[in-house]
C-alpha cells in the first residue's frame, strides 16, 4: 500500500500580492507565476537554477542583502519585492556589465532585451571584444564576446538532446564554450540540432542562415508567434514559429508539444526556409505544343475535369503525406466519390505496407501501440532496421535518455553501425536481408531458457504451438551462419529483450520494439514484420507502461493520410471496401453508389500504366520519379499515359512531364492536421500566406470535383466545405478512431491520441492493454528465404543499401532549396568498407560510377567501417541529377506491394568523364 504526501504550500507575498506556492518552489518560479518578468539569464525551463548571471536579484523583507531568485527557496510568510530602487540600480549595474561584455556594448537576444527594459540602450563600458567569431557551423555563430558562461547551451546539448557535443573548455578567465578537444562545430559530433541556440539568452550564439535579421526576431521584437507542427518526419515535432513582414525569421521547439518536449532537428529548426523559394510554383501550368505553360485557374481546372470525365474507369491517383488529413480526406472522397475508383495510394506503400500487413494479421491494428514517453519508461529498447538519428532525430534523442539517464538497455539491429550503436549495449549487425533467421533465433533462445510471457500466451494469443514448431528450427548457431552475427549475441539480445533491467528503484520495467525501412523494404518485409512482432507477443510485450510495438512512420503525415483512408483496400478509418456493412455506411455518408473492388496500389499502377488500363493519373504532393524504384521503368510508365495531372509546391520530375501543373500551398500556409507517429493528431496552423496563386489541396480538389460532377450532372455530394475545420467535423462525425476530435478541442488541449471516440475521452496512450482488436493475438510462422530478389555476383559484386541523410528529406525536393542543408550535403555519397575502398584504390572524396542492371549514378567516396565488406551505402536523396534509385530494383514483397530498396547487386566502376548526372540504362538490356 502506498501513501500519497500532499506537498506543503507556502505563503509569499510579491510586490504586495499574496500567492501560495508548493514546499521547495524558488522565489523566481513564484515571481513568474505571477507573470512578472524579472530578468533571468541562466535559468530556462529545461535546466535548474545555475546563479550565474545575478540578474534576477530581488529583496527579500528582513534581509541586508539582495539574493537570486533563482535558487533560493520559498519560505512560509515571506515578503519579496522585485521593484524597489535599490533593486533596479543594483539589477542595473549587473546588466550594464553583461551587455558591455559584448563586441559592440549593446549585447543581443534576452540580454539586450532586459537591458533596454533597465533604460539601458548600450552600456556605459567601452567595448573590449576578446575573440573572434566561429563562423564553421553552417547555421550559426559562436561569439565568445557575447558569451556569460551560463551553461544553458551545454545542458541543452548534453541534457535534453543527449548529443553532448559541447562543454565548456578551459578555466577562469581562459573559459569558452566549444566542441570536445576544441575540435570546429563543423568537424565535431554537433548535429546543428540548434537547441543550444534558442536556449542562448545572449546572442553569443545566433542563427545566420534564416531569414531576416533573427537576432532581433529572437528577441521577440516586430514578430509573432505561431504554433504548428514540423513537416518533415513522423515524429510531429511543435514548433513556435517567429513571423514577421510574411516571412518565417526564427523557429524554436514547442515546450508543450508532448511528442518533442521542446525539440527540434536540424530541418525543423533551419529547414523551413523552402516555404519562401524563388523556385515556388504560382500559376497553373498547361502543357501547350510541347511546353508548361501559364494558364488561368478556371481554363486550367475546367480542362482537367473534362479529361477526368473521359477516365473514369481508367483514372489512379496518388496521395500525399506531406499534405494535411483533411486535404487527404478530400482527395479519396473525390476518387472514391466522383471518380468511382479505389485506387489511390501514397507513400505508406513505400515505407510500412509490411508493418500495417503484419500487423493487421496479428493483432488487428496496423498502428504503433505505444507512445514515446514508453521509450522512456522501457528496460530494453529493441531497434532494428533504423537509423533513428538520421531518420528521426528526436525519437533518437529521447533513446538516449532512456540509455543514459534511466539505465536502459539498447539493442540495436542493422547490418550499418548507425550512430544509436556508440551508447547501445549490444550491436547485432546482420548480413541485408537476413532478419527472419535472426529474430527466429532470438525467439529460440526465449523459448529454450523460459522466458517467454506463458500467461499473457495463454490467455491472449493463439498459434503458439504451430509456430513454436517453425522457430525451434532456427539456433542461434544456425543463425550466425546465415546472418554473421555470432550466436553469444544472439543470446544475449535475447535475454535482454525477454527480461528488461529493472528500473533504478528496482521496479520491473518491459521492452520497447522500434522499428524502421529496413525491416520493411525487402521482398520478404512482411516476414521481417511478423518476425518482429512475434518476438513481442512471445514476451507479452504490449499494452503496458514501457512496452510496445512501434514502427516508426517517416511522412510527417503518412499516419494520418493512411488513417483517412488514401489507401486502395480501406474507407477512411480502416474499413473494408470490400465488406457489405462498410461499402453500404460509406455509400450512404456520400450519397453514391461506391466500388465494392480494391484499387490498385501505387507500384502496380506502373504495370497498369504500361499496359494501358490506367491512362489517367492524378498525383498530388508526390514525385514518383523520384520515389519510385527502377526509375527508367518507371519513368516509361508515367510517359504512356494519356493524361498527368501534377499538383505541388515545386516543379519536379513528375511535374516536368506533366500535362497540367496546379500550385499548392504549403504546409505553412494553411490550417489543418497531421497525425504523427504515435496517433497523435495535431494542428498545423496558417503561418503566411501563399505565393502568387497556390491554393490549399483540398480548395483545389473541391472546385476540381465541383467541375467533374457538374459535367456528370450530379449534384455536389458534399465538396463545399467552408474550411479545414468543417472538413474535420465531417471526418470525425464518420471515423469513431476520432470522433471526439475537432479543431476546436486540438486548439485548446493540444495534440491527442486517437482512438478518441467522443468529446469526454481523453485519448489513447497505449493501444491493446487488454484485448486485441481481432480478439486473440496470433502467432505467424515464417521461415527465412533468399535474403533478396537480387544477390551479388561476379558481374554484380556489391549489395547496396539505402537510406536517409539527416540533412535532407527523402528525394530532396523541398530541402535542396535550403542552403545551409545543401551546403551540408551538396552531393550523394557511397560508403564504402575501408577494406573494400583500400583494394580498389579508392579514397575519401573520390568519385566512381556505381552500375546496377537498371542504371548508373556518380557518387563521391566515404570510406569507414559502417558495414561490412562487399556492403554500399547510398542516401536516396537527389542531388546534382544524381539519385539512388536509378539503381534500385523494382521487385515486390507480393503481400504488400512494396519494392525491395533495401538490397540490390551493384558494381563500382570508374566515372570515366565524371558526370554528376544519373543515367537510366535502356529497358530492353536491363539484364
Amino acid at each position: 500500500m502506498s501513501l500519497e504526501v500532499t506537498p506543503k504550500v507556502l505563503k509569499i507575498t510579491i510586490d504586495g500580492v499574496e500567492n501560495e506556492v508548493v514546499s521547495g518552489s524558488m522565489i523566481l518560479d513564484a515571481i513568474l507565476a505571477q507573470e512578472i518578468d524579472i530578468p533571468h539569464l541562466c535559468k530556462s525551463d529545461a535546466q535548474g537554477p545555475l546563479g550565474a548571471c545575478r540578474t534576477c536579484l530581488v529583496e527579500i523583507a528582513g534581509s541586508s542583502r539582495l539574493v537570486a531568485a533563482c535558487h533560493t527557496p520559498v519560505t512560509d510568510g515571506m515578503e519579496v519585492s522585485t521593484d524597489s530602487e535599490r533593486t533596479n540600480r543594483i539589477r542595473r549595474g549587473v546588466l550594464d556589465l553583461t551587455i558591455g561584455m559584448s563586441a559592440d556594448g549593446r549585447g543581443q537576444g534576452q540580454a539586450a532585451l532586459y537591458a533596454n527594459s533597465h533604460g539601458l540602450s548600450s552600456s556605459t563600458y567601452v567595448p573590449n571584444p576578446r575573440s573572434s567569431k566561429d563562423e564553421s557551423n553552417v547555421f550559426f555563430s559562436l561569439d565568445m564576446n557575447d558569451c556569460i558562461l551560463c551553461g544553458r547551451c551545454v545542458d541543452a546539448c548534453q541534457n535534453t538532446q543527449h548529443i553532448g557535443a559541447i562543454g565548456i573548455n578551459g578555466l577562469g578567465e581562459n573559459a569558452q564554450i566549444g566542441s570536445a578537444f576544441n575540435a570546429s562545430w563543423r568537424d565535431s559530433n554537433c548535429t546543428s540540432c540548434g537547441q543550444c541556440v534558442s536556449e542562448c539568452p545572449t546572442g553569443a550564439l545566433l542563427p545566420k542562415t534564416l531569414i531576416g535579421s533573427a537576432s532581433s526576431h529572437r528577441m521577440g521584437r516586430d514578430t509573432d508567434i505561431v504554433s504548428t507542427t514540423c513537416p518533415y518526419c513522423g515524429v510531429g515535432c511543435g514548433l513556435l514559429v517567429h513571423r514577421a513582414e510574411e516571412r518565417i525569421v526564427w523557429v524554436d521547439g514547442e515546450p508543450n508539444n508532448q511528442s518533442s518536449l521542446g525539440m527540434t532537428c536540424v530541418k525543423g529548426r533551419f529547414g523551413l526556409d523552402f516555404v519562401h523559394s524563388e523556385d515556388r510554383l504560382t500559376t497553373p501550368l498547361i502543357r501547350r505544343n510541347g511546353r508548361l505553360e501559364s494558364a488561368s485557374w478556371d481554363e486550367a481546372l475546367q480542362l482537367i475535369a473534362e479529361k477526368f470525365v473521359e477516365a473514369r474507369g481508367s483514372f489512379a491517383s496518388i496521395a500525399s503525406a506531406k499534405a494535411t488529413n483533411e486535404d487527404g480526406y478530400i482527395q479519396q472522397k473525390f476518387v472514391r466519390a466522383v471518380m468511382q475508383t479505389n485506387s489511390i495510394d501514397h507513400c505508406s506503400r513505400l515505407c510500412h505496407a509490411p508493418s500495417v500487413v503484419a500487423l493487421m494479421e496479428q493483432v488487428g491494428s496496423g498502428a504503433t501501440s505505444n507512445s514515446y514517453l514508453d521509450y522512456e519508461q522501457a528496460g530494453t529498447l529493441l531497434v532494428v532496421g533504423s537509423d533513428t538519428s538520421q531518420n528521426h532525430p528526436v525519437i533518437a534523442s529521447r533513446l538516449r535518455k532512456a540509455v543514459q539517464e534511466n539505465d536502459a538497455a539498447l539493442i540495436v539491429i542493422n547490418p550499418i553501425e548507425i550512430e544509436l550503436c556508440e551508447v547501445a549495449t549490444v550491436h547485432l549487425q546482420p548480413r541485408p536481408g537476413t532478419d527472419v533467421a535472426l529474430l527466429n533465433a532470438m525467439a529460440n533462445v526465449i523459448l529454450e531458457e523460459n522466458l517467454e510471457d506463458q500467461i499473457f500466451i495463454s490467455q491472449r494469443m493463439e498459434g503458439f504451438e504451430e509456430w513454436r514448431e517453425t522457430v525451434q528450427q532456427v539456433s542461434p548457431e544456425d543463425a550466425e551462419k546465415i546472418c554473421g552475427v555470432s550466436a553469444e549475441d544472439i543470446r544475449r539480445a535475447a535475454r535482454l529483450f525477454a527480461d528488461p533491467p529493472l528500473s533504478q528503484n528496482g521496479n520491473p520495467r518491459g521492452s520497447c520494439t522500434i522499428w524502421g525501412m529496413g525491416v520493411t523494404q525487402h521482398t520478404m518485409g512482411s516476414d521481417n514484420a511478423r518476425a518482429l512482432i512475434n518476438l513481442a507477443l512471445l514476451c507479452g510485450q504490449v499494452g503496458g507502461i514501457g512496452n510496445g510495438i512501434s514502427p516508426l512512420r517517416g511522412q510527417n503525415n503518412v499516419q494520418g493520410c493512411s488513417d483517412v483512408g488514401c489507401l486502395p483496400n480501406v474507407f477512411p478509418g480502416y474499413e473494408a471496401v470490400d465488406t457489405v456493412e462498410s461499402h453500404d455506411r460509406w455509400s450512404a455518408a456520400w450519397n453514391t453508389e461506391l466500388t465494392f473492388e480494391k484499387g490498385l496500389q501505387s507500384t502496380t499502377m506502373i504495370e497498369s500504366m504500361l499496359e494501358g488500363t490506367i491512362d489517367t493519373m492524378y498525383v498530388v504532393g508526390e514525385n514518383p520519379l523520384l520515389s519510385d524504384p527502377f526509375l527508367a521503368h518507371a519513368t516509361e510508365a508515367f510517359k504512356n499515359l494519356s493524361f498527368l495531372v501534377v499538383q505541388d509546391i515545386f516543379m519536379h520530375e513528375t511535374a516536368e512531364i506533366a500535362d497540367v501543373v496546379l500550385p499548392a500551398a504549403a504546409f505553412a500556409e494553411k490550417d489543418g492536421t497531421f497525425t504523427n507517429s504515435e496517433r497523435r493528431v495535431q494542428l498545423v496552423r496558417k503561418i503566411v500566406n501563399p505565393p502568387g496563386e497556390a491554393r490549399d489541396d483540398w480548395k483545389i480538389i473541391s472546385e476540381l470535383a465541383r467541375r467533374v460532377l457538374t459535367i456528370l450532372g450530379r449534384p455536389d455530394q458534399g465538396f463545399s466545405h467552408e474550411s479545414a475545420s468543417d472538413i474535420f467535423d465531417e471526418m470525425s462525425s464518420l471515423m469513431p478512431i476520432i470522433g471526439g476530435l475537432s479543431h476546436e478541442r486540438l486548439d485548446r488541449e493540444g495534440g491527442i491520441q486517437w482512438p478518441c471516440p467522443d468529446v469526454e475521452h481523453p485519448g489513447t496512450p497505449r493501444l491493446f492493454t487488454e484485448e486485441f482488436p481481432r480478439g486473440r493475438g496470433k502467432f505467424v510462422g515464417v521461415q527465412q528465404g533468399p535474403p533478396a530478389a537480387e544477390l551479388p555476383s561476379k558481374r554484380f559484386p556489391f549489395t547496396l543499401i539505402t537510406g536517409r541523410t539527416l540533412y535532407h528529406w527523402h528525394g530532396g525536393v523541398i530541402t535542396r532549396r535550403v542552403k545551409g542543408l545543401v551546403d551540408m550535403v551538396p552531393v550523394v555519397t557511397v560508403d564504402i568498407n575501408i577494406d573494400d575502398a583500400v583494394q580498389l584504390n579508392l579514397h575519401d572524396g573520390d568519385d566512381v560510377q556505381l552500375a546496377s542492371r537498371r542504371g548508373e549514378i556518380i557518387a563521391q567516396v566515404k570510406t569507414g567501417k559502417r558495414q561490412r565488406r562487399g556492403e554500399l551505402f547510398v542516401p536516396f536523396v537527389q542531388l546534382e541529377g544524381v539519385a539512388a534509385n536509378f539503381l534500385t530494383n523494382d521487385e515486390l514483397d507480393t503481400l504488400a506491394g512494396i519494392p525491395e530498396y533495401k538490397a540490390c547487386a551493384v558494381r563500382i566502376e570508374s566515372p570515366g568523364t565524371p558526370t554528376r548526372r544519373g543515367k537510366k540504362r535502356s529497358l530492353k538490356n536491363h539484364f
